[in-house]
């Protein structure tokens, strides 16, 4: 500690200013690292990315019909091919 007169010593514990942010691990992945990950987990769990244009009011109708039975998009693309894709004909 120093008196709060004493313009000429340093301070040895206060002197210290941290950096802002997160401190660094050394760990950090890029961007292609995380996608190369995402992808091998999808390929464990069996599912493969499926990339498909649709009309915009479709979209937008997904996008509410999802919203309204709190499900997610991939669930209700799933259920509808395989109502469509596995019926007896």
């Amino acid at each position: 500690m120093r008196q709060a007169e004493d313009n000429r010593t340093i301070d040895l514990l206060g002197g210290f200013k941290r950096g802002r942010g997160r401190p660094i691990t050394g760990e950090a992945k890029s961007n292609a690292e995380r996608q190369r990950k995402r992808r091998q987990r999808l390929s464990t769990a069996g599912l493969v990315p499926l990339t498909v244009e649709i009309p915009k009011e479709l979209f937008d109708g997904l996008t509410n019909f999802v919203r309204f039975k709190d499900i997610s998009k991939d669930q209700v693309i799933e259920r509808l091919l395989r109502q469509q894709l596995l019926r007896q004909r």
